[in-house]
């Protein structure tokens, strides 16, 4: 048999993947931009709220509809917090960002951040752009190489709304580095690119809806002194400085946490209904009753996993925020909370995965919202941060003993247990390593770094118990035991092995008896919820499936053929 490479060879243009067929359309990201729009302009938010990280904001960042477009609602976020945050932080004696930013509330303009470049992500204090003084007190804003381009934030002029960026570059004084600096930067006036400036919209994301995602660039863009948000003068402490400049991705990794956990509530809500609906038969004669999918406990375990997660996490997320956002704490105890819980959020949502599985074929689509959601949910596990490198800061940062996060309120759960267990083994082993003043050695790096990321996810189940545990009448005694239950059964060995558990046949069987008992009151829980008033998906009913299925285009012979292929004479 011929290799099929051979038609590679004899069609290289056919085969040729060409990223301008994929690049989202005009009209599906103008569609975004009115969303995004839609969304701004219904919230009365203010400057204050804004800077004051005020409840107002945080509900904002709670709300279901982020569900129905995350594309979109990632940008709202961005509006919002990254610049109208950082632009906040300068504005009080600034009476001209002032104006930008009644402009940016009134989405005269959508604001940008522009921190990442193609080669210093999470390095990004290590950036290439520059920002060059000069003798007028104007700056040069130029992308010296490659590696220095921004990325990603949509930036052409395609969604026919104007776009201002907050971008971060280095600051350059008569030759001398003066740090990372923030600069407010006009992208386009929403037919054309400023001078100077090339935006490259990237080929859509799998999964996502059209957004002009971009490769930005900067050919000696000159930028007036009011440019400049800040002191000029060169920092102390440069490390410090920039973490005080950027501390806004620290509340955007709480913010775009929250949308991952009403990601999950919708998964679970979706698949819940359209397994209620679904029917196959209960027997094996052709006559036999028919039963709902839901019916079968591989079936419901996935969507209840789901609905227990999005109540726990969205507790725990309101205990995040009120320890976040009290005054006079470090920045690194801020974000040693915001990094723990999504730690926790993101180990939680690959159970939407499982969801949209279940929904066979039909999951798969993203009309029905599920891979969607999972998809643009993954994407928020590098966004604000890298989960997997957040975890390996902060379990390294604590196994230094530099700071600390906060103790087990009862050490006998068994959650406090496993974790105990999991810190004292890697503390022992940083020892038996030379200790942390060896973090970066090749032997730290093969025999810590894979511990962290599991060290801070047990840590936040820990925590999410516990804040559930404390909430009052939010999170019900059935819902935390089923969470315990859940977290325990990832781990069972273990536990087993500890003798913490009788044994793994009697654990998975009263787990089994769980699942079981706690349907009904999910089933009640999801009737009275608001997840239905944020749901598009067809499947959900069978109203809204053969309304979907009307409107699809239809291709047909012609009218009274009887199929296939006809002769004509």
């Amino acid at each position: 048999m011929v290799s099929m490479q051979v038609l590679l060879r004899q069609s290289p243009e056919l085969w040729k993947d060409d990223p301008r067929h994929d690049v989202g359309s005009t009209p599906g990201v103008v569609l975004r931009y009115e969303r995004i729009r839609s969304i701004c302009q219904s919230r009365d938010l203010t400057v204050d709220d804004i800077r004051n990280l005020t409840p107002k904001f945080w509900e904002l960042h709670r709300d279901l509809i982020a569900t129905r477009d995350m594309t979109a609602w990632i940008i709202v976020s961005v509006h919002f917090n990254l610049c109208i945050g950082t632009l906040s932080m300068f504005s009080q004696d600034r009476p001209d960002l002032s104006r930008l930013i009644d402009k940016l509330l009134n989405f005269e303009a959508c604001g940008q951040f522009m921190l990442a470049e193609l080669g210093h992500g999470l390095d990004a204090r290590n950036m290439e752009t520059t920002a060059t003084l000069q003798s007028d007190g104007s700056f040069d804003l130029h992308t010296p190489g490659p590696a220095a381009a921004k990325c990603m934030p949509p930036t052409s002029p395609q969604g026919g709304v104007p776009l201002v960026a907050v971008l971060f570059a280095r600051l350059i004084v008569k030759g001398e580095d003066y740090g990372v600096k923030p600069f407010v930067v006009w992208l386009n006036d929403s037919k054309q690119m400023y001078q100077g400036i090339t935006s490259r919209p990237l080929p859509t994301r799998t999964g996502c809806r059209p957004l002009d995602h971009a490769i930005t660039t900067f050919n000696h863009v000159r930028l007036p002194p009011s440019a400049l948000l800040g002191s000029p003068t060169k920092p102390k402490i440069e490390r410090l400085d920039f973490f005080q400049q950027t501390w806004r991705v620290s509340v955007g990794t709480i913010a775009l946490t929250l949308a991952a956990v009403s990601g999950i509530k919708i998964c679970a809500y979706i698949m819940a209904q359209y397994s209620k609906r679904r029917t196959v038969p209960g027997g094996e004669q052709a006559r036999a009753s028919r039963i709902p999918i839901l019916n079968f406990s591989t079936q419901r375990k996935p969507i209840v996993k789901g609905w227990v997660y999005g109540i726990i996490f969205d507790n725990y997320g309101r205990w995040t925020i009120d320890h976040f956002v009290r005054p006079n704490q470090p920045f690194h105890i801020r974000h040693s909370y915001a990094a723990t819980y999504k730690a926790g959020v993101y180990n939680a949502s690959r159970t939407m995965t499982e969801i949209y599985e279940r929904g066979g074929w039909q999951g798969l689509f993203g009309h029905n919202q599920m891979t969607e959601i999972a998809l643009i949910s993954a994407g928020g596990a590098t966004a604000e941060g890298d989960v997997l490198v957040t975890c390996i800061r902060l379990a390294s940062e604590i196994l230094g003993n530099k700071y600390t996060l906060p103790s087990p309120l009862d050490p006998t759960t068994l959650l406090a247990k496993r974790e105990r267990h999991l810190w004292d083994e890697a503390r022992d082993k940083v020892t038996s390593l030379g200790g942390y003043g060896n973090h970066r050695s090749p032997a730290f790096d093969r025999h810590i770094l894979p511990l962290c990321k599991p060290l801070i996810e047990a840590t936040s189940q820990r925590m999410a118990y516990e804040a559930a545990k404390n909430s009052g009448d939010r999170v019900s005694k059935q819902v935390l035991d089923m969470f315990e239950r859940i977290c325990v059964e990832e781990h069972v060995d273990w536990y087993v092995s500890q003798g913490l558990i009788p044994s793994r046949a009697s654990f998975i069987h009263d787990t089994a008896e769980a699942y079981e008992a706690i349907v009904p009151v999910m089933l009640q829980y999801m009737e009275e919820s608001e997840e239905k008033d944020y749901v598009s998906a067809p499947i959900l009913s069978e109203e809204a499936w053969e309304k979907f299925v009307q409107e699809l285009p239809a291709y047909g012979g012609e009218q009274g053929s009887s199929g296939g292929f006809q002769p004509k004479l």
